[in-house]
């Protein structure tokens, strides 16, 4: 493993990321007790008081699947940009970024590329675009898998195609480097960006060589099969209540609300997941008090359990990093 480079190099961390993660845990309270107010306080308190809590470590499992999948995704472009980590060290780096999963449009994920700098040197513009393509291979897997569960729920078509073709047009311009090239050139000419030309260039040949078709496709299947076990938590959250559900039924409602809070681009998906997903719930007939009770159940056992191990894991983290930096100093 190559040693820590100099703290000089000019990059640095997102700003702001602790300010923003509190801000959105307050609103993501916030969002709660809205959903509970309109499922009316003592019918969502009845409705928890008749939910089978012996689901949560089955629905939690699903959720960790989903986890180390992603991680596998993550590790396996790693490799693909010839970037060495010892395997721990790299689940590390993963989990930590599930911290910053509160964050607008998951963007301070790229803390992870901050972390792995820190810890053996990788350039942040070289391993950035690792985040970047595990973000629209998410999508591209939330959409496969809405696309395969839409016979259950006639809703959302038009969100569906219009995110499918946002998400291919960016492949398609990452894959062309003439077009690739010719945007990059035009960087050199905006006064915000011309400083950044070197290293958006330096991004994009790491972006081009994951959105090659083979790492395209392993990402992508790995994304539906990670996602899909979210997918199936929402159904056994359903199963809790005592409700007659499908698994499609599931799939749809939980992709199609992720999807929907990824646009958004708020910190999490926040409101408008939530939103989505008791207000699918209640078109397919369920009450009010159930489906904002299995929505705040699923985002909590998905999103908020997600946040609660990447803080351990940025905790724990810091302290390697912490303690690689000074082993290294002595050395020197």
């Amino acid at each position: 493993m190559s040693e820590p480079k100099p703290e000089n190099s000019g990059e640095k961390p997102p700003s702001g990321l602790g300010r923003g993660l509190v801000v959105s845990i307050i609103a993501g309270v916030a969002v709660f007790i809205g959903l509970a107010l309109y499922g009316d306080i003592g019918s969502v308190g009845q409705s928890f008081a008749e939910f089978r809590w012996a689901y949560i470590p089955l629905i939690l499992g699903l959720t960790f699947l989903n986890y180390l999948l992603r991680f596998y995704k993550w590790d396996y472009y790693l490799k693909t940009l010839g970037i060495k980590l010892r395997g721990r060290d790299s689940l590390s780096i993963f989990l930590s970024g599930l911290a910053m999963s509160v964050t607008p449009g998951k963007l301070g994920e790229v803390f992870k590329s901050y972390l792995l700098k820190r810890l053996n040197g990788t350039e942040m513009r070289r391993s950035v675009p690792v985040v970047v393509a595990e973000r629209i291979t998410d999508v591209l897997g939330l959409l496969i898998l809405a696309a395969i569960s839409f016979s259950a729920f006639r809703y959302g078509k038009v969100l569906l195609i219009v995110v499918l073709a946002a998400s291919l047009a960016l492949v398609l311009i990452i894959k062309s480097r003439r077009v690739s090239l010719w945007l990059l050139e035009r960087t050199r000419s905006l006064p915000l960006l011309n400083r950044l030309s070197d290293s958006l260039a330096v991004a994009y040949e790491s972006a081009h060589t994951l959105f090659g078709l083979k790492n395209l496709m392993v990402a992508t299947v790995l994304s539906v099969v990670s996602w899909g076990f979210e997918c199936l938590a929402m159904y056994f959250v359903l199963r809790g209540f005592g409700v007659d559900a499908s698994v499609l039924l599931g799939t749809f409602v939980f992709s199609f609300s992720s999807l929907a809070g990824a646009v958004s681009m708020l910190p999490g998906g926040l409101l408008v997941a939530e939103g989505s997903s008791t207000g699918l719930l209640i078109l397919a007939g369920f009450s009010k008090a159930i489906a904002a009770s299995a929505t705040m159940i699923i985002r909590m056992c998905t999103l908020w359990f997600g946040v609660m191990v990447g803080l351990i894991a940025l905790f724990l983290s810091s302290r390697k990093i912490t303690r690689s930096q000074l082993q290294a100093l002595e050395v020197h």
